[in-house]
């Protein structure tokens, strides 16, 4: 049979067999081969626009061994926090949230207003930090903060967590003016809640963002605790080691959650390495900014495959069981070239 194949196709006749049979066996056999042709043409088109390889393959970053572990910070806060005495805490920092907003809109006024007045001296900055400070020893009975209302698209600078850092940073210019005016008492009190509230945005916070402002107030505030901690009437070794520790565990997880951050919130992100995190990271927070990143990376490339193959992705994990997941999808989906215009 192979011999009959190779010689029609070089213009020999075979020495055996009836002339018709041989014609439509060959005519048979030419169909066969151009049909398996079409379909390969076909498999190759479909996996150039909507396959893995158009979608890039992932690279050493977030192939790297533990990349998809949750980032965690190796200490415990609970040797500088009070012991937890009732609920309401959400409603606590709602009510401070909401303060913010009175205040001001512009995220450059808030900071205005700790540059130009004592922060310890001015009494709309009292009355967030009291709430706040209120909220410490109370419990958060939802699983996230209530300023989770559903996901966004990225932005140069997110309302949500700006406000949430205008707290913080209002927080932190008020302790600092305490021990300015030699106030300890007051700046540990003001330290501690400002940590209780840094925790809490950085284990219930939903968003990458406002996780991020919940380590840096972890930071600053187990640095100022242990500036007080460590000298004067506030003086307590034990607590001074302990933020000590924290700090050291703080820097750690914020080391790598910054380095995360260099490979997923970009201007120019890669689409196998999001598809990637997608799939497999363990941390919801970043599976929700890979899918977004991954609606700015259909719109920045120029290959048209990549374009197609991303959309099909997307448009998959719209049904997604996860609901947060299924709400990312679909505002990645959803995005226009003009979205990333405005971005």
């Amino acid at each position: 049979m192979v011999q009959r194949c190779v010689a029609s196709i070089i213009g020999i006749s075979p020495s055996h067999g009836p002339s018709e049979h041989r014609g439509i066996s060959m005519n048979y056999k030419t169909g066969i081969a151009l049909a398996i042709i079409f379909i390969i043409i076909a498999g190759v088109l479909v996996y150039i626009f909507v396959g893995p390889a158009s979608l890039g393959q992932p690279t050493y970053r977030t192939l790297a061994h533990g990349f998809m572990t949750p980032i965690k910070i190796d200490y415990s806060i609970s040797g500088l926090t009070p012991a937890a005495s009732g609920s309401g805490a959400g409603k606590l920092y709602l009510q401070a949230y909401q303060q913010v907003i009175a205040l001001s809109n512009d995220h450059n006024a808030v900071a205005d207003l700790m540059a130009t007045r004592g922060p310890a001296a001015s009494p709309k900055i009292q009355a967030i930090v009291k709430l706040v400070e209120q909220a410490a020893p109370e419990t958060m009975g939802r699983k996230y903060l209530l300023f989770a209302k559903g996901v966004r698209l990225p932005e140069a600078s997110d309302v949500v967590a700006d406000r949430l850092n205008a707290i913080g940073q209002m927080t932190g210019a008020y302790a600092a003016g305490c021990i300015s005016d030699k106030t300890p008492k007051a700046a540990a009190k003001a330290l501690t809640a400002l940590l209780i509230f840094g925790h809490r945005l950085w284990r219930h916070g939903l968003f990458v963002d406002v996780r991020t402002c919940g380590i840096s107030d972890m930071q600053s505030a187990a640095a100022g605790l242990r500036m007080v901690y460590k000298s004067g009437p506030t003086q307590n070794q034990y607590e001074c080691d302990a933020a000590t520790k924290l700090i050291g565990a703080i820097n750690k997880a914020a080391a790598q959650w910054y380095s995360k951050m260099k490979i997923v919130d970009v201007s120019n992100p890669n689409s196998g390495d999001m598809a990637n995190i997608v799939r497999h990271d363990q941390d919801l927070s970043w599976r929700m900014e890979a899918m977004v990143e991954l609606g700015i990376a259909r719109w920045a490339t120029s290959y048209a495959p990549r374009a197609h193959a991303i959309a099909a992705f997307l448009n998959h994990y719209t049904t997604d069981s996860n609901h947060w997941i299924r709400a990312a999808a679909k505002v990645a989906h959803g995005m226009t070239r003009d979205s990333l215009t405005s971005l």
